[in-house]
């Protein structure tokens, strides 16, 4: 189930989801494109996108446009079905995120819903924090651009943030992106100067803000790091910095979930090896697994969708939500992060990302916004 509103992302996250397919030796059987906006351009290149592949599939439209998010979760009410739901700007899925997210589902019964690992989360952002994900990156200094645009997804093909520009003397909220397609730029590789990032900042002063709407939902600069950070840990063949948490089980006497949730033989299985309890409180619903019947059974969804399967479903009916660490995936932003993080290169490299390691071949991406005519990097692609 992708909540879906804008090509610009879903150009990239089809990639994944065609790599993900059953008929590609993945886990989908079908992908539906929950339609939610009435941008005429945004509805037709959707259709095309779904016209050219058999498990695709428009569900909603002409029933959801202008609605809030709850009027999707009635589609998904089957039984025996697992439904992922997934934003339309996830721009990143580790190969093994689906089938361990999808393991886990089976494995574990009792949780309500179960969640990928979020990069770009204010929950398990600063969890990764703490266990060692995140690196001290910090915006270009340089006021115009000083680097070529970006065909490249590696962090590493850009200098050093220069040691005589870093300051801790500003407010993670005054950030302003230096120039449009900016690049993050790595200070050190001592988790000291993590300080002086927008992370480092936050996390030596939470304020009184629940965590699910403090600086880590409305600073895109702590959005940003966490992108760069998780690029870094690519390319350093890291990503079990991201993995934490634990095998969690739960009493024999627990709530029991919904009969159709219970698969035989599953105890022997993988999956469930680390998650993490949010302890009823709320998480984002960006990329999470659910049972049909357990959707159905609590139906009407509330119009504060997220609050509701990631917070008040769970604590009502004494079933949690939880986190799979190990599956790991990137959200791009948040509608308070967007204007500043739509204004580095992330989307680019993003996009370098998927052609490189996911995209068939003739299905390689190229940027919406085109550069100058004639304009080439050396040894780049051109567009």
């Amino acid at each position: 189930m992708v909540f879906y509103g804008r090509k610009r992302y879903v150009d990239i996250l089809d990639c994944y989801l065609q790599q993900n397919l059953a008929s590609n030796g993945g886990y989908f059987d079908e992908v539906w494109f929950m339609s939610h906006t009435k941008v005429a351009d945004d509805v037709a290149w959707m259709e095309d996108l779904v016209s050219n592949t058999p498990e695709y599939k428009v569900v909603g439209k002409g029933v959801c446009e202008g609605k809030k998010y709850n009027c999707m979760w009635n589609y998904a009410v089957e039984d025996n079905t697992i439904y992922v739901k997934i934003d339309d700007d996830i721009v990143w899925i580790h190969p093994d995120a689906i089938p361990q997210l999808v393991h886990t589902r089976i494995a574990l019964p009792h949780p309500y819903a179960i969640s990928s690992n979020l990069v770009n989360s204010p929950v398990t952002g600063m969890e990764q924090y703490h266990y060692g994900a995140i690196h001290p990156f910090l915006p270009d200094p340089s006021g115009r651009p000083s680097f070529h645009a970006t065909e490249s997804w590696r962090v590493s093909e850009k200098k050093g943030y220069p040691e005589e520009d870093l300051t801790d003397d500003y407010e993670i909220f005054d950030m302003k992106p230096p120039y449009r397609g900016h690049p993050w730029l790595l200070v050190s590789d001592d988790h000291y100067d993590l300080l002086k990032t927008p992370m480092g900042k936050y996390d030596q002063n939470r304020g009184s803000d629940a965590i699910a709407f403090g600086a880590a939902w409305k600073s895109w600069g702590i959005g940003a790091q966490q992108q760069y950070s998780l690029l870094h840990n690519l390319e350093q063949n890291k990503i079990h910095r991201y993995f934490f948490g634990r095998n969690i089980r739960y009493p024999e006497k627990a709530s029991a979930p919904n009969a159709t949730a219970i698969v035989a033989g599953s105890t022997s299985g993988p999956g469930g090896e680390q998650t993490y309890d949010t302890g009823f409180n709320r998480y984002n619903l960006n990329f999470c697994a659910v049972w049909g019947s357990d959707i159905r059974d609590q139906l009407p969804i509330a119009e504060d969708d997220e609050q509701d399967i990631t917070s008040d479903i769970p604590r009502r009916i004494g079933r949690p939500f939880l986190i799979d660490t190990r599956s790991v995936v990137a959200h791009f932003s948040f509608f308070t992060q967007q204007d500043g993080i739509s204004k580095t290169d992330l989307l680019d490299r993003w996009r370098a990302y998927a052609n490189e390691a996911v995209c068939a071949p003739n299905r390689l991406r190229k940027p919406w916004d085109l550069l100058c005519p004639n304009f080439r990097i050396d040894g780049g692609l051109g567009r």
